[in-house]
């Protein structure tokens, strides 16, 4: 099973959702993390952990084939990709069970995503299926109530779907990453916490189905 968090713009907070999701599913799940990023955050983070996460890299895109050569429903695969396009990536994306894509709802990264549509449908027509992503609504302002316009914007797109959870930016990520934690470990009864379980529970039930389907 692999589940690929992805996006071509930076700073979006893929590292942020994997590593959280990592840290949460691992109770459930054998969870081991693919660190595609050239910043390599997931894997710098781990090694403040007292309990690592099985986090692995690759130089080589046979390296990679090898790997997801032997995915199973056994093992649940989070890939980190970074903000950028290449071969590597688009290769997670076509093998991914599961794409999570974070969108904010700021103009800039709204032409972000309209960027990665272009790229999917690129890569829908090279390999004849359709790959679609779940957008989950990432760094929003936790006071901005309407979000009217952003979901429309991502709804009206077949290759989107918008995922039921959202992540508004709380601080308490950064701070719980310092030290090598998921918020849900870090502080369980926070706000952050009770968002990320919310999420959590949903991507769980998405894996259930893909298992069980």
């Amino acid at each position: 099973m692999i589940i690929v968090v992805s996006h071509t713009k930076g700073g979006v907070g893929k590292s942020t959702i994997s590593f959280n999701l990592a840290t949460a599913l691992r109770a459930t799940y054998n969870i081991e993390v693919i660190d595609l990023d050239f910043q390599k955050t997931v894997t710098y983070i781990n090694e403040y952990r007292e309990e690592p996460l099985t986090v692995k890299g690759f130089d080589s895109d046979e390296a990679f084939k090898n790997y997801i050569r032997e995915d199973s429903d056994q093992r649940v695969t989070i890939i980190d990709v970074g903000g950028f396009d290449s071969s590597m990536n688009r290769m997670a994306m076509v093998v991914a069970d599961l794409i999570i894509t974070p969108v904010s709802d700021s103009s800039t990264e709204l032409l972000g995503i309209m960027k990665f549509e272009k790229i999917l449908k690129e890569m829908s027509a090279v390999f004849e299926e359709e790959i679609g992503v779940h957008v989950l609504l990432n760094h929003i302002n936790p006071q901005k109530k309407n979000l009217n316009d952003v979901k429309k914007f991502i709804e009206k797109t077949p290759l989107f779907t918008l995922l039921k959870s959202s992540t508004p930016t709380r601080a308490l990520y950064d701070k719980a990453l310092g030290r090598g934690f998921g918020v849900l470990e870090y502080e369980p009864n926070s706000k952050a916490s009770e968002e990320m379980q919310k999420l959590v529970n949903e991507i769980d039930e998405i894996i259930k189905d893909k298992i069980n389907g």
